[in-house]
């Protein structure tokens, strides 16, 4: 008998990690700076998010060179109800 999705056993849930990345785009010899914030549960799979970031952004060009600045996961959360009324987009 096959296991049902209810039946798997779960070794451990993994929690993703909030990652800070920079980065530059030369799209069609145009330069493009970007800062983005991704999730993954580590640095490969924020790798494989911003790949999917970029295709999405860039999706009517077939080369775009990519240049990471800093990649790294943040260390706190930030609450957003501190800006609550000081910051105007």
């Amino acid at each position: 008998m096959e296991e049902s999705w209810d039946d798997v056993a779960w070794e451990q849930e993994v929690k993703l990690k909030e990652w800070y990345v920079e980065y530059i785009a030369i799209v069609n010899d145009q330069k493009f700076h970007h800062m983005t914030i991704l999730y993954g549960e580590d640095m490969q799979d924020a790798q494989k998010s911003l790949l999917h970031e970029v295709r999405r952004s860039y999706s009517s060009t077939d080369r775009i060179d990519i240049t990471v600045i800093k990649m790294k996961e943040t260390e706190s959360q930030t609450d957003a109800a501190l800006f609550e009324g000081i910051f105007v987009p």
